[in-house]
Formats: structure tokens, C-alpha cells, sequence
């Protein structure tokens, strides 16, 4: 559940209008230029129309807080059933021999997204986005027989020689520099291609002195192979709860979601909370905790983000982001980054 982990930039517009009656026009609302990756109650506003282009880069660097560089695991040498062919002094020799074994692993992705959004109405606007996302992995593995409570004089037991990768002359350390004692493997791999495709509606449905709310719905359709880790194996239904209010240079926001997925993947709850701040009209500062619970599994998933949004020109928008682990739960990047550039007509 990694690639969940790492959501899709915001496709609220960063300006939102409204009809002034007084004006006869569509009027900017004077707020923040919005999160990076929190909704926002305001729609774009009708006819309004935005696209973008983001990019995320993502290096998982633990698991359960354990380095992937460095992850060790041992098992029995030999099967019970292994040793009882063998004379009472064999098993004594080698019923205590395990597999030691070093893993390092390297895991990352590259995802891009395109995205468009367009106001239906004062009151509800829709969008879309595809990823297209690369993927890599590899590791390497090296496997050690040894005796944890060696006594002197006695074997331990050695891999086949036709073991595949089996080390038969030197290798490093005490251990692998004898024959057959160790054996190690490596693999690495890329897949690159089209992500899923995301579809989302909002309804601004409500506003009160201390929160507008909003309602939205995200449909993920899996058009990228999940086998090579490039999207979802089957649809996701997430619906959002939004609520955020301006509190005039401030305007923080609160996001709860509940992603309904298939037996192959595991539905999730969501959350994100966090504030804008308008630095000048120009200029937005973020910051959000993003907040993962798996229905499988005891994983709470714990992010602080921080970032900002910068209108140079007209209606371009450029966004930087950084995501950093509150927790170490499940597997996790020391650091997430995130760009993206966005244009409103």
C-alpha cells in the first residue's frame, strides 16, 4: 500500500470567483492560493476552467523503522524434516545452523500528473487527472550459514554447490571468506507507463460563521499495472468531507476521507489538517499533517507537510512541497517532494 501513501496534489483552483450582483460580474475571492494537497470548500466558480502539471519524487527509505539498506532475517538452516535422516550426532552438530540473511533494497517512484478542473456551476466543479508514473526496485541479498552457539572444533552447514550465487572461494568477513558458507543474489528493475486515472466531483454545499463545507467524491479507475506497482488493481470510491474557512491572512482547512477499494488492495481511512497563510496576494505558505489508517493491518501513517504557492504572472500558479515521517509505521520516504505548476483561465 506504498503508492497510496502518496497523494495527489490538490486540484482546488487557486483562485475561486462569485458572481457580484452589484458588479454584474464574476469577482476573485481575496484568500489564500490554497494547499498543496488539501481541498478546500470554495469551487472555481462557473465556467472557470484550470490545468496543471505536477511531479512527485519518492525514495521509501524505512520499514517499520528499520533501514531498507539494512534489513537482516534469520531461519532454520535444515527442516525438521531434513534433520531426522540424519545420525543423532548430525543433529546435534547442525540443528542449531541458521540462515542469516542481509537485505538491501532501493524502492522509489517518479509520478507525474496532468490535471484539469472546470467550474459546472457557482457551486460545484469537477476534474480529472492521469498519472504517469515510474517505478523502480532492486536489492541485493546475502546469505550466511552459521551456528549461533558454535562449539570449537565442530562443521556448520554450507550451501550446494550448485547453489545460484553460492560463494566458492573468498568472500568478505570471517564467515563468507570460506567455500560454500554464503551466497548472495541481486535483482533491480523499472517499469514505466500510465498510472490510474482520477475523476472527482465537489459540492460547495454550505457555509457557516466558523466553516464552509463541501462535499467531493474521487473515482481512481485502474488503467496502470498494478503488477508493476504503477497504479491500483481495482477502482477506488473515495468520499470526502470538507471544511475550511478564511480568517482573514489565515485559512485553515480539515479533510476526511474513507478510500473504499477491492480484496486486492485495502480500503483506508484519510485525513488531512492544516493552514494557508497569505503572505502577500501573491505568495501562499502551507502547512498539513496527512494521516493514513489501514483497515488491514495496525499501519497508522503519520505526514507533516510543508510548502508554498507563488502566483508570478496572470493565472500561473507554481507550487513547492515537502513531506516529511511523524511516525515510522509501515514504508516510509525520509523526505517526499513535490512540484507542481498550475494555470486558471
Amino acid at each position: 500500500m506504498a503508492r497510496s501513501q502518496v497523494p495527489i496534489p490538490s486540484s482546488s483552483g487557486a483562485f475561486s470567483y462569485a458572481w457580484d450582483t452589484e458588479l454584474d460580474t464574476f469577482v476573485r475571492f481575496e484568500q489564500s492560493l490554497g494547499s498543496i494537497f488539501a481541498e478546500r470548500a470554495q469551487t472555481l466558480g462557473q465556467g472557470r476552467f484550470t490545468i496543471g502539471f505536477s511531479y512527485q519524487h519518492v525514495s521509501f527509505d524505512t520499514l517499520d523503522g528499520d533501514s531498507l539498506s539494512n534489513i537482516r532475517s534469520q531461519q532454520p538452516a535444515f527442516t525438521a524434516e531434513y534433520l531426522a535422516t540424519l545420525t543423532p550426532e548430525e543433529q546435534r552438530i547442525f540443528g542449531r545452523d541458521v540462515i542469516d540473511t542481509q537485505l538491501d533494497f532501493t524502492f522509489s517512484y517518479d509520478l507525474f500528473y496532468l490535471t484539469a478542473a472546470y467550474g459546472l456551476t457557482e457551486n460545484i466543479d469537477v476534474s480529472m487527472a492521469l498519472s504517469i508514473n515510474r517505478a523502480y526496485l532492486s536489492g541485493h541479498a546475502l546469505a550466511m550459514t552459521i551456528d549461533p552457539m558454535p562449539s570449537p572444533g565442530e562443521d556448520v552447514g554450507k550451501f550446494t554447490f550448485d547453489q545460484q550465487g553460492v560463494i566458492t572461494d573468498t568472500g568478505t568477513g570471517p564467515v563468507c571468506s570460506l567455500p560454500f558458507r554464503c551466497a548472495q543474489d541481486s535483482f533491480s528493475g523499472t517499469a514505466i507507463g500510465t498510472g490510474d486515472v482520477y475523476l472527482r466531483g465537489k459540492w460547495h454545499f454550505y457555509d457557516t460563521r466558523f466553516a464552509d463545507l463541501a462535499a467531493a467524491a474521487i473515482l481512481t479507475v485502474p488503467t496502470g499495472n498494478a503488477d508493476n506497482f504503477l497504479g491500483f488493481h481495482g477502482p477506488t470510491l473515495t468520499p470526502w468531507l470538507i471544511a475550511s474557512k478564511v480568517f482573514g491572512p489565515v485559512s485553515p482547512h480539515v479533510n476526511l476521507g474513507y478510500s473504499i477499494r477491492g480484496s486486492q488492495d485495502v480500503s483506508q481511512f484519510q485525513w488531512i489538517a492544516g493552514a494557508d497563510y497569505r503572505a502577500t496576494r501573491w505568495l501562499t505558505l502551507g502547512a498539513d499533517f496527512l494521516g493514513y489508517h489501514d483497515d488491514e493491518g495496525d499501519n497508522d501513517v503519520v505526514q507533516s507537510s510543508i510548502g508554498f504557492k507563488a502566483n508570478p504572472v496572470g493565472g500561473l500558479v507554481l507550487s513547492i512541497g515537502f513531506q516529511f515521517p511523524v511516525n515510522r509505521d509501515g514504508l516510509r520516504a525520509d523526505v517526499i517532494y513535490t512540484g507542481q505548476a498550475d494555470y486558471n483561465f
